[in-house]
């Protein structure tokens, strides 16, 4: 049975349950020096001073013999600077042997910076489980907390920031919202003997402050988890064994401020000066004279004339072509053939004219024969 409850009127979130910041808490109040911080926890390193710090677990187990449980309290990865102490990067020993207990997955950091410039912490994990009477108690996911403060001029400014898994834990393998939840458990589950039934009272914190994960104007910050079991156990007769707390773990818890940090620059306001009156200066007027420019006179171009000497083509000469004369063969008589067996009557030859071409005379030539 799970049941979720509101805090009890009045409660405070941020006070401090565990026996290490009860310890704290009265060092405070009383103002005592360093020794009290040896009486809070064994390997604590919240040294007087310090402008930042950084505590991954932080574990505190009553003494409970019904539920067979022994008082433990102890520490484990703590980190811490100075005012401008630079960085811390953690000490993982475990003097007081928290691992015993509780086993961290993942890579552990715990550390701090104090520079000029800005304070902050930081601590994280990928994982807590708590072992009680060879049983898983309590399971929390992944952790990253930071806190971070700027100073003037630019601050003061602090921002602060707890981030899980799904802000839910496992209490005996139950999830577990934050806030104050009931749970009803029987006692073999928590591995007691002596125990019948348990009525289990989880409270379980997420802290930021200042809230949001982003800059606030204030000086300081912190963040981390809470997580706080309580119980009223019985035995089968219902009679009550033991009512109180059982276990107190903080895990995360990361603070910074800003003291130690530069201070704003002091300003000195330049020295005032009388103001130095001259009188004005007058510039006349310049009156430059106008500048006449002559005329340009270009004298005509005459071309001369151009004369084209005469062409003197030589006369050509073409040789005579002297024909040779022709000379034409003779001409050959007709061939008289003899009569034949009839005579053919022969015709009387015409007289020819002599031709008009020729100039000269000559006899005229009756038939085919030689004349005479």
């Amino acid at each position: 049975m799970l049941t979720t409850l509101p805090l009890p009127h009045g409660t405070r979130r941020d006070i401090r349950r565990s026996a290490v910041r009860a310890a704290l808490a009265v060092c405070t109040a009383a103002a005592v020096t360093g020794a009290c911080f040896t009486m809070a926890s064994p390997g604590a390193r919240a040294a007087d001073g310090d402008v930042a710090n950084s505590i991954l677990a932080d574990l505190t187990i009553s003494n409970v013999p019904p539920a067979g449980l022994d008082a433990f309290s102890g520490t484990f990865g703590t980190a811490g600077s100075p005012p401008n102490g630079g960085l811390d990067n953690g000490d993982l020993s475990d003097p007081s042997g928290v691992l015993d207990y509780l086993t961290v997955r993942g890579q552990a950091v715990a550390r701090t910076s104090a520079e000029p410039e800005k304070n902050w912490a930081q601590a994280q994990a990928s994982g807590f489980t708590l072992s009680l009477n060879d049983r898983d108690f309590l399971s929390v996911g992944s952790l990253d907390a930071y806190t971070e403060c700027i100073p003037a001029p630019i601050g003061p400014l602090a921002l602060a920031y707890a981030r899980t898994d799904s802000n839910t834990i496992g209490v005996l393998g139950r999830q577990v919202p934050t806030g104050t939840t009931q749970l009803e458990v029987t006692g073999a589950e928590l591995g007691a003997d002596e125990v019948s039934t348990a009525t289990l009272t989880v409270q379980y914190e997420q802290i930021e402050d200042p809230a949001g994960g982003g800059y606030q104007p204030q000086t300081s910050a912190r963040a981390g988890l809470d997580i706080t079991i309580s119980g009223n156990l019985r035995d089968e007769n219902g009679q009550e064994l033991y009512d109180g707390p059982l276990v107190d773990v903080e895990l995360g818890h990361v603070d910074v401020t800003c003291a130690g940090t530069t201070s704003p620059p002091v300003t000195t306001p330049p020295p005032t000066e009388v103001p130095v009156t001259e009188p004005p200066i007058t510039i006349p007027p310049v009156t430059v004279p106008p500048i006449t420019v002559p005329p340009i006179t270009v004298p005509p171009v005459t071309d001369p004339p151009i004369t084209i000497p005469p062409v003197t083509v030589p006369p050509v000469t073409v040789p005579p072509v002297t024909v040779p004369p022709i000379t034409l063969p003779p001409t050959a008589p007709p061939v008289t053939r003899p009569p034949t067996a009839t005579p053919t009557p022969t015709p009387t030859p015409t007289p020819t004219k002599p031709s008009p071409s020729h100039s000269h005379s000559h006899k005229p030539d009756y038939g085919y024969g030689r004349g005479y």
